[in-house]
């Protein structure tokens, strides 16, 4: 019985100072002005595609798990991003489908 106290009274400094978290509102992304819309399940990723030192957009899309590479134009801070091209690998364009 002892063990179950001290699990209990070990767990309340927890449970006391625990706070909901709060969440800021979302933000589309645009490309050319619009929003980047690739239908369902988009799975975006910032990495620096092309090695030009600022983080580019690579977002995979459900239809055919393709891959669209949107280059970013601006800056890590401020990102702007223009049209999208596929990502190809041996001429064919990537895909990564879901299983």
């Amino acid at each position: 019985m002892k063990l179950a106290s001290a699990i209990l009274i070990v767990s309340l400094p927890f449970a006391v100072y625990a706070q909901t978290p709060v969440f800021e509102p979302g933000q589309y992304v645009l490309a050319n002005g619009s929003i980047i819309d690739v239908g369902y399940y988009g799975s975006p990723a910032y990495y620096d595609w092309d090695g030009d030192g600022v983080k580019d957009l690579l977002v995979g899309q459900f239809s055919y798990g393709y891959v669209r590479f949107y280059k970013n134009n601006g800056t890590n801070s401020n990102p702007s991003y223009t049209t999208f091209q596929y990502l190809y690998a041996d001429g064919s364009p990537i895909s990564v489908y879901a299983s």
